[in-house]
């Protein structure tokens, strides 16, 4: 079992920003946990999956955007992020932005509040990572072929972050997930930021339910030069 954690290049800089940007009905969030809903230290070990997209088996995230688009988003994953959903609730250019971006393992379902229309696609960025010896350096190489180079270590909300520094911007992961970036593309600034973190819990299962009344369309998941292993 591959047990390297897998920074944060699927969340950060591939799929985030574009499930960001393409997401997003439904359901309420999850509810608040309770003592009872954190997971032992047992179930926090069980291997159940051979390669871990984050090295923290469940958790729900809270980030506050700013800059183009405002607003916020909460992540709620399970099963080292094999199984993730984001609710979003942004406004740009005044008009609101609220949907669900769903995923499982290698497929992903975008949908918008109130459309009965969403895509899907199979991120084929998975299958390529089972294929890679050493995760450490591809996650470098990858934010290398970007700009971004590694920039030593840095405390968020408590937590040892990796940094990443470029041109664009900075970012700062754990665990392989997201905790903080600031972009600067074109000359407009975008800032995601974690402001609340909650992981080894119970995620409500609710979250990762797909609406029966939405149809999803294929679509192709960008190709982006360097990123394939």
């Amino acid at each position: 079992m591959k047990t390297k954690i897998l920074t944060s290049i699927l969340s950060v800089l591939l799929l985030m920003w574009l499930f960001n940007h393409c997401s997003q009905d439904k359901k309420p969030a999850a509810k608040e946990k309770e003592p009872e809903d954190v997971l032992t230290e047992l179930e926090q070990e069980e291997p159940d999956v051979s390669l871990k997209l984050y090295g923290i088996k469940s958790g729900i995230i809270e980030y506050k955007h700013t800059g183009q688009r405002t607003g916020t988003t909460t992540l709620y994953f399970d099963k080292y992020g094999h199984r993730s959903a984001i609710y979003s609730d942004m406004v740009m250019n005044n008009q609101a932005d609220k949907g669900w971006t769903i995923s499982f393992d290698d497929m992903v379902y975008m949908y918008k509040e109130g459309r009965k229309q969403g895509n899907k696609m199979k991120n084929t960025m998975i299958e390529s990572l089972t294929k890679v010896n050493d995760l450490e350096k591809f996650t470098e190489e990858t934010y290398d072929k970007m700009g971004f180079k590694p920039a030593g270590n840095e405390k968020y909300l408590g937590k040892e972050c990796r940094v990443f520094t470029g041109d664009m911007g900075k970012v700062l992961t754990w665990n392989g997930l997201l905790m903080y970036m600031e972009m600067n593309v074109m000359g407009m600034t975008t800032k995601q930021e974690a402001t609340k973190i909650d992981v080894n819990v119970r995620v409500n299962p609710s979250v990762f339910e797909l609406p029966k009344d939405v149809t999803f369309t294929e679509m192709t998941i960008p190709e982006m030069g360097g990123m394939r292993p």
